[in-house]
């Protein structure tokens, strides 16, 4: 028991300090990166590597991805997709830059298998789409391109979080110089106008976070449809992507982030699951991080320097060509480019760290809680709806249509 304890509070400790970096550099480092970066300079230096897995974050992590999966998918109202389908085109865009840049003339350099072997984690959902490679590399038996990904899983979220950050913080920094949050304000007094709004039987708003579906009523009273009963709606989404994949050989993350969205569609589910309904959402980004953890565990300085040269240059293409794809077609679609440039890097990581980057830089980079909102309510759409749709993108392209190419 007392070395279970030590072990919790080594990861809870790491989380912990992971938070306190992100306050100290303002959300330069998020909390996520600075937890990773921390524990691998932990382990090289002789810390234990059993920690997470003594605390059970091997198997917990592994379910916690699945129902992140699902999660996204219920983190954007369905009709959000059909509003904003300029920033669903800016994100293929963007994924189809970043894959350009990493396979196309990475591939001339590298190789075109190792690159697009670790091309779906740094253009297309970051550690979740790791995952999905690493286990289609060992369906075809392609165990020689393991290490590319599983380098990519860890190291993607620690570099690509401040980089986007620090793009997001430019555009935060251009409301402020703006005085955006008190000029629209003021406009909302002088404009404010009354819509007729469609309400279902309980009074919800069609299309809202608790009437997500744009057609029918919630399934569930919202005061039951929480805590324990999310879990459990969470697990059986999972269950069914699994048993779909089996079917399908289509990746299971896939299913479960398609499914999440289908969920909202039909009102069996309500928005944000993961976040806001569960009401055990930290403790489920301790295990994904505590997950994320375990498999930095084989990582060795030589390991790193082994595949350095590919890993650096996926991330480097990667960034330029989600970064200069979203910059270009937000620019070309009217949208502030700055911030269609941090949506497009926000593919590299996906979520939690797209709601991580979003809310912390939103909370350092406002004076009071309203601004806060403000500056949140700015980013997050086009944060969350280039990243949820990159990661679609990029898991297709990939996982789905491209990795199956290399056996042949």
């Amino acid at each position: 028991m007392g070395e279970y304890m030590l072990a919790a509070c080594v990861v809870l400790g790491l989380v912990a300090v992971g938070e306190v970096i992100s306050y100290l550099t303002k959300a330069v480092v998020p909390s996520m990166a600075g937890a990773l970066i921390l524990y691998v300079i932990l382990i090289w230096c002789g810390m234990p590597q059993h920690y997470p897995e003594t605390v059970g974050f091997t198997t917990l992590g592994d379910m916690a991805f699945y129902m992140l999966c699902v999660g996204v998918g219920t983190g954007v109202a369905p009709g959000e997709y059909v509003k904003n389908i300029k920033s669903v085109i800016m994100a293929l865009v963007s994924v189809v830059c970043g894959m350009i840049l990493c396979v196309g003339v990475g591939g001339l350099i590298f190789g075109f298998d190792t690159m697009l072997s670790g091309a779906g984690a740094c253009c297309g959902g970051g550690a979740i789409s790791a995952i999905a490679a690493i286990t289609k590399l060992n369906d075809l038996g392609l165990v020689t391109l393991l290490g590319v990904p599983t380098i990519m899983m860890v190291t993607v979220d620690p570099i690509g979080q401040p980089i986007a950050s620090f793009v997001l913080r430019k555009y935060a920094k251009k409301l402020n110089a703006e005085d955006a949050y008190l000029l629209e304000r003021a406009a909302k007094v002088d404009t404010e106008e009354k819509t007729e709004k469609r309400l279902t039987f309980r009074g919800d708003e069609y299309g809202s976070p608790e009437n997500p579906s744009p057609f029918f009523p919630a399934w569930l009273p919202s005061g039951l449809d929480k805590d324990g009963v999310v879990l459990l709606e969470m697990a059986l989404a999972v269950w069914a992507g699994v048993a779909i994949e089996s079917l399908t050989g289509m990746s299971a993350f896939l299913w479960c982030f398609l499914i999440g969205i289908f969920g909202c569609t039909i009102g069996a589910f309500r928005l944000e699951l993961f976040d806001s309904r569960a009401n055990s959402s930290g403790f489920l980004y301790v295990l994904v991080i505590g997950y994320l953890l375990t498999s930095m565990n084989g990582l060795t300085p030589g390991s790193v320097l082994a595949v350095l040269p590919a890993v650096v240059a996926l991330i480097v293409l990667s960034a330029v060509g989600l970064g200069v794809g979203g910059y270009i077609s937000g620019k070309f679609f009217g949208y502030d480019p700055i911030l269609s440039a941090a949506g497009g890097l926000g593919i590299m990581f996906l979520y939690p760290g797209i709601a991580i980057v979003s809310n912390e830089v939103s909370a350092r980079m406002s004076r009071n809680d309203e601004e806060r909102d403000f500056i949140y309510g700015k980013v997050a759409p086009s944060m969350y709806i280039m990243g949820t749709t990159g990661f679609l993108f990029g898991l297709v392209f990939t996982v789905t249509i491209l990795l199956p190419l290399l056996a042949k």
